[in-house]
């Protein structure tokens, strides 16, 4: 009779590290195809998107993942509801609307639909490598 034993240390240590491997070029394709996506008005949004780090989290799992980290990209990526602008550090907002300079106590702001650029991507980027089941990505 046949004995197997196998070393899990050893066996955890190559197959993680090949996932490691996977992981950054996986957020670094995802990376790619989200500043590709991305809505752009003034660029800052778009260069603001980074690949996270590849990290180990325990036996046999890792995290990573992509981010934009430009101030207003969770309202961009999630979108808003209406609400009222109020000025923070002045007596009045300051706007230009038709051409002309305006100033007002207060504006109605009618919400903005979310554009989820950075899920897309992820999910275009795993659709994209036959490597990945496609469970719902």
């Amino acid at each position: 009779m046949a004995k197997l034993t196998i070393d899990e240390p050893a066996l955890q240590s190559v197959v993680m590290g090949r996932l490691e491997v996977f992981a950054r070029g996986f957020v670094d394709a995802a990376s790619s195809a989200a500043r590709a996506a991305a809505p752009v008005r003034t660029g800052e949004l778009k260069g603001s998107i980074r690949p996270q780090e590849v990290r180990r989290t325990g036996p046999w799992r890792l995290e990573t993942g992509v981010a934009a980290v430009a101030a207003h990209a969770v309202y961009v990526h999630e979108g808003t509801r209406p609400h009222v602008i109020r000025p923070r550090n002045a007596r009045a907002l300051r706007f230009e609307a038709g051409g002309r300079i305006v100033f007002a106590k207060r504006a109605n702001h009618p919400g903005q639909r979310a554009q989820p650029f950075l899920a897309e991507a992820v999910r275009r980027t795993a659709e994209a490598d036959s490597r990945i089941g496609h469970h719902g990505v």
